[in-house]
């Protein structure tokens, strides 16, 4: 038994700055992964960028049989994702300054973590297996962000599989995964997001990734219901799901480097956490330690001289993230991946839903979305 990795494609260029990619994939071979890099330059005159190159990435699917979902994440989603996977993120060139360089590694995993040997696809019972990524590398806003620069070049792709061969044992199936519901938010709203009946879940996933409107901000809480009140396994608050969903995954790590403006809000990778940010050559400012919360957090940065007077032009940041809700993605802790006991049969249900209970602090613009794995093992059409 073992691995094989080898690039479908190399430093392949976009076909164009926007559009939709398609690419055929091997029709034989237990697929464990796709490993996807991109790399290539921001664009340039960026005051207070706020758009990265994995906000390009509109949407990733991996799709059989004409029209079948496997897999249909974002590429923020795909990053959560990965990190509730258990595969960690790996870059050196994670960035949005302007004319930088750029790069960005994705994985996307057919089972419930990193070359995991009971789930993967065998590519020998589908038809037509494609890789679709559709793309806009012109994009200068995102989810209520809007100061980002386009890029002007289109970037190169990079396209591994991680196919596993001689296997000891046939896998039990793969891990589906894509998004089932969503809503547009209100004050106070309540919403029942319906979970569709049928298929056996080993994880849900809300998300709500938008400018002052984390998961942290507007929720009230969140539960988990099975037929219509008779079980509620799960309610609780944003806080107490945070540590939860800590205490189970562990503390996710992220690091880049970024051009920042003080008084400026961005984006972060992680809502809820620490943000131990280090100065890139000799400046006279130095930022400051700030939490993570809600997506709302601006950065500060202060004269080093004096310590008081805010500084409000561009500077060049290294720094780390510990904390939880990668892009503002909250696993709900009822499940556990690795442990088939905590997954839900859902066919043997009434009704099923999380209902959101959202504050007053939720707004009209943002929209919160609910992400299953599915645990399928047939192949059947």
């Amino acid at each position: 038994m073992y691995f094989q990795t080898r690039y479908l494609q190399e430093k392949k260029t976009f076909d164009s700055l926007t559009g939709l990619d398609t690419i055929d994939l091997p029709n034989k071979g237990l697929l464990s992964g796709i490993e996807l890099n991109i790399d290539g330059i921001c664009g340039e005159g960026a005051d207070l960028p706020d758009v990265w190159l994995h906000n390009r990435l509109t949407k990733l699917e991996l799709v059989v049989n004409g029209s079948k979902v496997v897999k249909s994440l974002s590429g923020d989603q795909l990053l959560a994702d990965m990190l509730y996977k258990r595969t960690p993120l790996y870059t050196h060139d994670m960035k949005n300054k302007s004319g930088a360089s750029c790069e960005e590694f994705f994985h996307i995993n057919l089972g419930r973590h990193y070359h995991d040997l009971d789930y993967m696809l065998d590519l020998s019972k589908v038809n037509d297996p494609e890789l679709r990524i559709e793309y806009d590398f012109k994009k200068t806003g995102h989810n209520g962000w809007t100061k980002g620069v386009a890029m002007s070049d289109e970037p190169n792709r990079s396209v591994v599989l991680h196919l596993l061969r001689e296997p000891p044992m046939e896998p039990k199936g793969y891990i589906k995964t894509s998004e089932i519901y969503r809503f547009t938010g209100g004050p106070s709203k309540k919403e029942n997001m319906t979970i569709p009946r049928g298929p056996v879940y080993s994880n849900l996933y809300l998300q709500s990734f938008y400018a002052a409107q984390g998961l942290t901000l507007l929720l009230d809480k969140v539960e988990l219901n099975f037929n219509n009140d008779a079980i509620i396994p799960l309610r609780v608050g944003p806080l107490e799901l945070s540590a939860e969903l800590a205490r189970k995954y562990g503390l996710f790590r992220w690091t880049e480097q970024a051009s920042y403006k003080g008084g400026q809000a961005y984006p972060m990778a992680l809502e809820s956490g620490h943000f131990q940010p280090q100065l890139i050559g000799l400046l006279a400012y130095i930022p400051g330690y700030i939490d993570l919360w809600g997506q709302a957090n601006s950065l500060a940065f202060k004269d080093i001289a004096t310590g008081l007077e805010p500084y409000t032009g561009n500077v060049n940041v290294a720094f780390t993230i510990l904390g939880a809700l990668p892009f503002s993605v909250a696993a709900i802790p009822y499940f556990d991946p690795w442990d088939e006991r905590t997954w839900v049969d859902s066919k043997e249900l009434g009704d099923f839903w999380l209902r959101v209970e959202g504050n007053t602090s939720m707004g009209t613009s943002v929209a919160l979305k609910l992400l299953a794995d599915e645990v399928v093992t047939s192949y059947a059409i």
